[in-house]
């Protein structure tokens, strides 16, 4: 207590030291103005004291400003340090594309004004838990602790403080080891950004200005630190919308040229046939009734399959018993349908569904709904057509805040890695199931290796909490394989 109120007494007094130097000065030099002229010439006029007078003063007052800065540089260093990074921090931040630049600036002229070892800037990096060294100037050899563990509370970061005080840590005897003996927070409202570092000379200690400087720069710092990354993170979801919107285009066009080519390759093709079937039975129906009758018979099972077709297709764009009995139903038809076609040899002999928290309870949203069985959908079908499974399991889940959907097959595998597979050689399956969970603020993941199947993961949250968490339903469905298949 008496080291902290002499240091601070001492401080004030070396905030007086430069004014009344300047003002004995002054006293010193009226005295010589007023008499050095008497001394000199006795004999001289008034006019010509009073000439020597007013120049004396003209030099005393472009003396004086002299005197002023080099006095303050000698006894208060810090303020002059102040005055010049405020003066670089407005030329350097002009320009945010030159920010490491300005890092550069800010750390060089804190070590060269303050006179100290050396100056360090610490970012943080809040996923990983780790300070990382970004720039630094002066006698810093960093060699492999320029990544230190923030295993000290962040809580105990704050403001300036000497690094001895932090309790015993690896980050405490890394900043030891490297000769950092101080060290201030960078703080972007509360948050903490980086931190600031500097290695004073031999015989100096930390004074109330010196902390202050610190203290200032570090808020500046952590200011322009976290708006660099709100920018990188404006710029890449920026980019991330542009490319999201032309995949968009993309998947859109892809469907509508595949169902152009359904409706004209056989839904058209059958209407044709229909209609030339039509005007043979209408010419042949007086002379040969029989073959007419036979015609009219075989026109009605094409107009049976056409139909049934058709509304394979509409349930294929938007199942009405979504909307009727919602998703689990939905899916339930879904895989009967696929259990009563043929299918290619790829396709698994098993599927089975579990869903838990739903019971007889459907998601209000429909929307959310919607998505979230055509994301199962699509995880279905790329499963049935490209895994080469025996088996495929998907299992929905409600919980409190967040409703998720696993589909998990027994196949090869992927080839690639997701993302090199999203919308490459036409495939647009997943690039549809990640746009449709991003749109919700989601998370889709992936664990893939070749021989061992993949698990896909969609999460999304939800502002509707499940009525029954731990209800669990199961269903499973044995399907049909190809003639082919069937055959061997």
């Amino acid at each position: 207590m008496k080291h902290s109120l002499s240091l601070s007494t001492l401080n004030r007094c070396r905030s007086y030291v430069p004014g009344t130097a300047l003002v004995l000065l002054a006293l010193f030099s009226a005295t010589l103005i007023t008499f050095v002229p008497l001394l000199v010439w006795p004999q001289a006029d008034g006019l010509i004291i009073l000439v020597f007078t007013l120049a004396a003063l003209l030099g005393f007052t472009l003396l004086q400003t002299r005197l002023q800065h080099v006095l303050e540089q000698v006894l208060r260093p810090e303020r002059l340090t102040y005055q010049r990074v405020v003066e670089q921090y407005g030329q350097a931040a002009q320009n945010m594309r030159q920010v490491d630049q300005f890092y550069g600036v800010v750390i060089h002229t804190l070590r060269h004004s303050l006179n100290v070892r050396h100056v360090s800037m610490w970012v943080y990096q809040a996923e990983d838990s780790v300070l990382v060294l970004s720039h630094y100037n002066g006698e810093l050899a960093p060699n492999d602790m320029s990544v230190l563990p923030l295993d000290v509370e962040p809580a105990h970061l704050k403001g300036t403080q000497a690094v001895s005080a932090l309790p015993e840590s690896a980050l405490r005897q890394g900043w030891l080891a490297l000769g950092v003996h101080l060290v201030s927070a960078m703080r972007w409202r509360g948050e903490l950004v980086g931190i600031l570092g500097l290695a004073r000379l031999p015989g100096r200690a930390l004074d109330r200005d010196t902390a202050g400087l610190l203290n200032w720069e570090a808020g500046q710092l952590a200011q322009v630190v976290k708006n660099t990354r709100l920018t990188a993170e404006l710029e890449e979801t920026l980019n991330h919308l542009q490319l999201a919107y032309r995949q968009t285009i993309d998947l859109q066009e892809a469907e509508r040229r595949s169902l152009a080519a359904e409706l004209h390759d056989d839904i058209l093709g059958r209407l044709t046939t229909m209609a030339l079937t039509l005007h043979n039975c209408r010419r042949q129906i007086a002379s040969t009734p029989d073959q007419a009758a036979i015609w009219l018979e075989t026109l009605e099972k094409e107009t049976q399959d056409v139909n049934r077709r058709l509304r394979e297709i509409t349930q294929g764009l938007h199942p009405s018993v979504l909307t009727d009995l919602g998703m689990i139903s939905a899916l339930r038809a879904y895989i009967d349908l696929l259990a009563k076609q043929p299918l290619p040899p790829s396709a698994p002999r098993l599927i089975a569904l579990t869903a838990q928290g739903f019971g007889n309870d459907r998601i209000a949203n429909l929307r959310l709904e919607r998505d979230l069985y055509h994301i199962t959908r699509q995880a279905l079908d790329n499963a049935v057509a490209h895994a080469h499974a025996e088996q495929v399991f998907i299992h929905l889940r409600w919980s409190e805040s967040w409703v998720s959907v696993t589909v998990q097959d027994t196949g090869q595998g992927m080839k690639d890695a997701p993302e090199v597979l999203m919308g490459q050689n036409g495939r647009l399956g997943l690039l549809s199931m990640n746009e449709r969970v991003r749109a919700w603020g989601g998370r889709l993941s992936f664990d893939t290796a070749a021989g061992r199947g993949t698990s896909v993961r969609a999460t999304l949250p939800i502002d509707q909490p499940s009525p029954a968490p731990t209800h669990l339903q199961s269903f499973t469905q044995h399907l049909t394989r190809s003639p082919r298949e069937l055959g061997n």
